[in-house]
């Protein structure tokens, strides 16, 4: 199986009472944005991942591969397309 590391950065700071819901996802919160970084086995687990997202009613503000040594390749989604394919 083939795992990449990936990171969803959204608006807000989330509480704790949010770990269970992305489950090994970590959560890492700073200036008012909380970050999301674990390890994705498919397209399919990324797309749920957003979805949750877009249920929650959270602001995605990126997401994307994380590249050792080099930190995330943002994917920023347009804010005049809201979720295409979700």
């Amino acid at each position: 199986m083939n795992v990449t590391t990936y990171q969803i950065v959204i608006d807000g700071e989330l509480s704790d009472r949010f770990v269970a819901t992305f489950g090994d996802m970590r959560l890492e919160r700073d200036a008012g944005r909380t970050s999301l970084t674990g390890q994705i086995a498919d397209q399919a687990q990324l797309h749920g991942l957003l979805a949750r997202v877009a249920e929650l009613g959270l602001a995605l503000v990126s997401f994307g591969p994380v590249v050792p040594d080099q930190g995330t390749t943002d994917v920023r989604p347009n804010a005049n397309e809201g979720h295409p394919g979700l």
